[in-house]
């Protein structure tokens, strides 16, 4: 390799991934090009890069049709194991919930116009919550889309 390859203006070893992915401006892809035609070792940095994407292009993320997976996901077992599972959470996040509030109101500590603010945050934030749940509820029942399967 000579040495203006190793110049920090000329290297290009971090644009490859961005080559690889077409997200270079037209001048960065062509000092990329024209690069790696003068270094091998950039050359062979960016023959191993599209070697991986294909590789990676190749590979499936589960050996079981989409239709098995969603058998599965709804067998009696994983609901009543999911819906165990939200159970604990919300009773733990309740209760946290309660804790942290108890500790809040009973703090003298802290000056009471900070507690009155906090309070209309916390309280706004519930308020917006509970508005989507309860807009979410009233579509789910009308959602022409709930069935559709991607």
């Amino acid at each position: 390799m000579s040495s203006r390859n190793n110049t920090t203006d000329d290297h290009v070893g971090a644009l490859l991934s961005g080559y690889m992915d077409g997200e270079l401006t037209q001048q960065q892809a062509q000092k990329v090009r024209v690069h790696c035609e003068r270094c091998p070792d950039c050359a062979a940095q960016l023959e191993q890069l599209d070697k991986l994407r294909r590789e990676v292009g190749k590979t499936r993320l589960s050996p079981l049709s989409e239709g098995i997976w969603r058998e599965h996901m709804k067998e009696p077992t994983v609901e009543v194991t999911r819906g165990i599972g939200w159970i604990l959470f919300i009773a733990g996040v309740i209760g946290l919930s309660g804790i942290v509030i108890y500790e809040f109101v009973i703090d003298t500590g802290m000056p009471t116009h900070i507690k009155v603010i906090t309070s209309l945050v916390w309280l706004g934030l519930g308020a917006l919550l509970v508005s989507v749940l309860r807009q979410r509820l009233i579509e789910r029942k009308s959602d022409k889309y709930k069935d559709v399967e991607i």
